[in-house]
């Protein structure tokens, strides 16, 4: 009687959680894995109620259907997993191979082959198998997803598949005390099954919830063009840098980085080829800086860039390995047929640099003298770098 208790309270809290997943789902979209967690809640109950009414149904529903759902739920729940880390390829393939034994297997004991032990044996197994492959492409999500969170379902997942293995070595090699023990202990591995899938679910709330936090504030912070930092967010790096700098007396600077004849490269090229100039711009500025410094797009063709801890004769260094790497950057040819814009075909960028000067230096003040530096090299010549004085 406790059993079947067990069981009706889990296909009633599994279709419960299943209906609420899809619903958060469908109104949310962003919610990545929710759909595949409520399909593998409504597998998992639909499982249990075919175990609830197995003494009154076909030994084939009884045994070859509810194993089969309460497996695929948990292959269900990796392809959830895929979906989080947004793979191309979400094609369970081994979920598919453990489906396949676990049918050949019940298969073979409707047949009347192997004793009836097999089942548990086999069926732990696989769900371990399972289970240990969501659990460690889980801790191989990239770090948009709260590690607390990942680490907090990967667990319960490992503890999982510690518990199906240890039950089906103890039906497989525990002899006949062993498999009592094993079938005393049925209600608690149906209440074990319960818990698991509530922290699951609870799981896969909190690193979702964390990952669509992660790329909204991304969205908010960075040019949805180049992927860098936009003015705002770049502004708040460079005040923290400022009190930084004013507990440790280490300096800073910043570059001012424009492109050169840019009107002329979108009149010749389109704009579109201008947003290409734009991105190669900005990978070469990336490769020609540290990975502590700061990239940011100022507005249009301008970029800033905030170099922690540079001295002056350093970030002219930085500055010129910057105008230096994006000399490598050539339109070609075939863009246009205006034989005049060959003449422009070759991108380059004209650079300001201003350092920190002490307690009283603003970031406004630095951001002035490093603007002003940038209209000396533009009106040296352009594909230059100036400082100012």
């Amino acid at each position: 009687m406790e059993t079947q208790l067990i069981l009706l309270l889990g296909a009633a809290l599994l279709a419960c959680g299943s209906a609420g997943l899809l619903i958060v789902r469908l109104t949310n979209p962003r919610l990545g894995g929710l759909g595949w967690l409520g399909a593998a809640f409504a597998s998992g109950g639909i499982g249990a109620v075919l175990l609830l009414t197995s003494d009154r149904t076909p030994v084939f529903v009884g045994i070859l259907l509810a194993d089969g759902f309460l497996l695929l739920a948990f292959v269900l729940i990796h392809m959830a997993v895929l979906e989080l880390e947004e793979r191309s390829s979400m094609f369970p393939g081994l979920g598919i191979a453990l489906l396949t034994i676990q049918l050949a297997t019940d298969l073979a004991l409707i047949a009347g082959y192997g004793a009836p032990r097999l089942r548990v044996e086999v069926a732990g197994v696989l769900i371990a198998a399972q289970v240990g492959q969501t659990a460690i492409r889980l801790v191989q999500l990239d770090r948009r997803a709260n590690r607390p969170a990942v680490l907090f379902t990967a667990g319960i997942l490992f503890c999982f598949m510690v518990f199906n293995l240890i039950r089906s070595l103890l039906v497989a090699f525990g002899g006949t005390r062993g498999r009592v023990f094993v079938r005393n202990t049925t209600d608690l591995v149906y209440a074990v099954y319960i818990v698991v899938a509530l922290g699951v679910a609870f799981g896969f709330f909190w690193m979702t919830t964390a990952i669509l936090s992660h790329d909204l504030e991304l969205m908010a912070s960075t040019d949805p063009l180049t992927r860098v930092y936009n003015r705002r967010y770049f502004l708040q790096w460079c005040e923290k840098e400022r009190a930084r700098t004013q507990r440790t007396q280490i300096g800073f600077a910043i570059l001012m980085v424009d492109i050169d004849y840019f009107k002329r490269i979108n009149d010749a090229f389109g704009h579109a080829a201008g947003d290409s100039v734009i991105c190669a711009v900005v990978e070469r500025m990336q490769d020609a800086v540290r990975g502590i410094d700061v990239i940011g797009r100022w507005g249009g063709e301008e970029f800033v860039v905030l170099l922690p801890g540079a001295s002056a004769v350093s970030a002219v260094m930085v500055a010129q390995r910057v105008r230096k790497n994006v000399e490598k950057i050539s339109l070609p040819e075939t863009l246009s047929a205006d034989p005049e814009s060959i003449q422009i075909a070759d991108v380059t960028v004209s650079i300001g640099v201003a350092g920190y000067q002490g307690a009283e230096d603003e970031i406004p003040n630095i951001l002035e003298r490093a603007d002003r530096a940038l209209y000396k090299a533009k009106a040296s010549g352009r594909n230059r770098v100036a400082e100012t004085a």
